[in-house]
């Protein structure tokens, strides 16, 4: 797939050409209007088709969709997976066109096959001016594309820049769907349609909307096919756990764990750690529900909007086996002893979390670098980065190292009347007092007999007092107490000031370098934004001023506290993180004020892996994208590589407060796509990672009446 991606990019060097050779109006090639006559010649099969191991040249009716997916290389996609079977036509303007559909697992460029079995002698420029961008075509490059989910329907598509007329397109879809016997060719169903790959194509197609529907072509649109699948399986894996329905606001206050399965009538802001997601409403990939589950491996599927099927809702409250594939799921009863020795079977090895801590400054970014995580983590270490490539683009600041954290957990004392103090709040949140009774006890326990020599008798540094909480028995075997007992530990860091020297050394810092102005704390720790774990949404974000209510000398505790959140413990515990290696360092700037808009981008086109191009999340205002309060739905593109110098968009879905127009400028988008491969370039050589070889998650903002972009974070895309 990597070879894939890179093949496509090069599209975007070219422009269309006319062939020096005069254009017969009577061809295929010919860019006119489809003509429903002339598409329909040449479409009797051979005899005998070719099988073997580098190619067929058509499917016999009993074939049926598992040879195709024999030839085909699979790809997730948010319709489930999908199956990728390139193709070459052959003598396209003559009447003995052949159709080579290629062994796509074997080899997945169009080159590679004509050059290893067709025997052709062109060279790979030579190959791609006549097979993409000559409009006088004699060779034809393609792809289908078969979603198991639309009901047994194939797609038919090109390279976004390929400069094919709606004629050719239709005469392709002939030749083609002749040769795949187990197809339909009329009718709706199990026919191959034409999918347009990009906007100019999609322009096109509408333009000529009546004669594709006189040549019997089906046509869809990305956005069509989307709106039109039930069931969206954006996770797959097996799970086992109790199968329970919470609304979003029933979710807020319930207790679940590892062994639950959630099914979910409304996406809610946040989504704990669970065995399993099932949800009423859509999701994109981007959602905080997904990211959750890509993240934990989890299964997660969607039924976009539709209603839950009664053999899933009739097993609520019981212990079930959850499995979720490429293109469907099956949820069964289970024992308790088949689920135990499931648990069992995948627990993960312990992890203990490096760090460093002998930076005990205020560093700014331009002091940083990407090695730099190792004190500040990767999301500070990043941002610098950011800002040293995009710094006109890119926020500016500095960063509070883990020394700061790991030196608070030394010096914070725990006294008694902390303890008395946080189980009046545990009981004013509304907790069970037997519970808060439980917490304050132990509490009071972990005082009596301190494990620091220096410590006297009713006090313990806040890390011993900690070790000593999460260490007890009571603390594993009980949700319910442990939840308050991580609200207890949060506490006390809310509550316990800091050393008076570093908290005015950081706010004296804020008041230099932004006097007045809001500034953002943001969580940045060594346990997040990993290469294969990026925590997303665990750790917690806050804004200060050098007002005397909302110094960052108080705020930054709030972060510090995050670390001991219900859903980052729980998260850990998932992973088998030894949590006293946690490490929490602070990335310090300058708040974002008047937000225009807001969106994530993924630098993949993980709709579609078959194209070139990146993935756009994009909603209008503040409105959240991954956790949207309201079930405001974003504006989701793939922008694609287009010939000559800009590019186009595939809209797939609109957003919801933007339903009748994009919320970008196509200037923007440009824009928009040039910085982004400067960021997928520069933080490749940071990874040592080929461009094409990984994704990342970059989140920008548009700003103000001058609409400027700005990129806020970086980090590595679990794939």
């Amino acid at each position: 797939m990597k070879l894939i991606l890179a093949a496509i990019a090069m599209a975007a060097l070219w422009g269309c050409s006319n062939s020096s050779s005069p254009v017969d109006p009577n061809r295929r090639d010919d860019p006119d209007i489809v003509d429903p006559d002339t598409t329909k010649k040449d479409t009797t099969p051979d005899p005998a088709f070719v099988q073997n191991d580098d190619e067929w040249t058509g499917f016999y009716k009993e074939d049926g969709y598992e040879a195709l997916r024999k030839l085909a290389y699979p790809s997730k996609t948010e319709m489930g997976t999908s199956y990728l079977v390139k193709f070459i036509v052959t003598d396209f303007n003559s009447d003995s066109a052949v159709v080579h559909f290629m062994n796509t697992k074997l080899r997945p460029l169009h080159y590679d096959f004509a050059r290893s079995v067709l025997h052709d002698p062109s060279s790979l420029s030579e190959f791609e001016k006549e097979a993409y961008y000559d409009t006088a075509k004699n060779t034809v490059a393609g792809t289908l594309v078969y979603y198991a989910a639309l009901d047994s329907m194939v797609a038919l598509t090109f390279f976004p820049t390929d400069c094919i007329s709606p004629k050719q397109v239709a005469a392709v879809q002939q030749l083609i769907e002749s040769r795949m016997l187990f197809l339909a060719s009329g009718g709706s169903k199990n026919r191959l349609f034409y999918m347009p790959s990009g906007s100019a194509a999609e322009k096109a197609a509408a333009e000529h909307e009546t004669e594709f529907k006189k040549a019997n072509v089906p046509v869809y649109t990305h956005a069509q096919l989307f709106g039109d699948i039930s069931l969206q399986i954006m996770n797959t894996g097996t799970a086992y756990g109790t199968l329970v329905k919470l609304t979003a606001a029933e979710l807020d206050t319930a207790i679940v764990s590892s062994h639950d399965i959630l099914i979910l009538e409304t996406l809610p802001a946040e989504i704990p750690l669970v065995a399993a997601t099932i949800s009423k409403d859509a999701q994109t990939p981007l959602s905080h529900v997904n990211l959750a589950a890509k993240a934990r491996k989890t299964p997660n599927i969607a039924f976009n909007g539709n209603d839950l099927p009664d053999s899933l809702l009739a097993l609520c409250g019981k212990l079930v086996k959850l499995e979720a594939k490429g293109n469907s799921y099956t949820v069964t009863a289970a024992t308790l002893e088949e689920a135990q020795a499931f648990w069992k079977k995948n627990a993960r090895k312990p992890i203990t979390l490096t760090y460093d801590l002998s930076d005990s400054g205020l560093v700014d970014f331009a002091d940083l670098n990407f090695n730099s995580s190792k004190s500040v983590g990767v999301k500070a270490a990043n941002l610098a980065e950011l800002h040293k490539l995009l710094p006109e683009n890119s926020p500016d600041g500095f960063a509070v190292p883990f020394y700061h954290y790991s030196h608070f957990m030394n010096y914070a004392q725990v006294t008694e009347e902390l303890c008395e103090k946080s189980f009046s709040d545990c009981i004013k949140e509304g907790r069970a007092s037997g519970i808060c009774t439980q917490v304050k006890n132990a509490c009071m326990e972990q005082l009596a007999e301190p494990a620091e020599a220096e410590s006297s008798k009713g006090t313990a540094s806040l890390r011993s007092y900690i070790a000593g909480m999460i260490a007890r028995d009571d603390f594993a075997a009980d949700t319910r107490l442990r939840e308050a007992v991580l609200d207890n530990i949060r506490y006390l860091f809310k509550h316990i000031p800091v050393d008076k020297d570093f908290g005015d050394a950081l706010d004296a810092k804020v008041r230099k370098l932004y006097g007045d102005a809001g500034v953002r704390l943001r969580s940045s720790t060594n346990s997040e934004d990993l290469s294969d774990f990026n925590g997303a949404g665990l750790y917690k974000s806050v804004k200060a001023t050098t007002r005397e209510k909302d110094l960052p000398s108080d705020e930054i505790r709030k972060v510090w506290a995050s670390v001991w959140s219900f859903k980052a413990f729980e998260e850990r515990s998932l992973w088998n993180i030894d949590h006293m290696s946690v490490q929490m360092a602070v990335a310090v700037h300058e708040a974002f004020p008047d937000e225009v808009a807001n969106g994530v981008i993924i630098t993949q086109n993980i709709a579609d892996y078959s194209v070139a191009g990146i993935y756009a999340n994009i909603q209008l205002g503040e409105t959240s994208i991954t956790n949207p309060e309201g079930g405001e739905r974003p504006e989701i593109l793939s922008i694609i590589p287009s010939a000559g110098l800009g590019v186009q968009s595939v809209l797939l879905q609109h957003s919801t407060l933007s339903p009748d127009a994009l919320i970008l400028t196509d200037d923007e988008i440009n824009e928009l796509y040039r910085a982004v491969q400067m960021i997928q370039n520069y933080f490749a050589g940071l990874y040592r990672e080929h461009p094409d070889a990984f994704a990342l998650d970059i989140e920008f903002k548009v700003m103000g009446p001058e609409r400027k972009l700005v990129y806020k974070q970086v980090r590595p895309y679990v794939m």
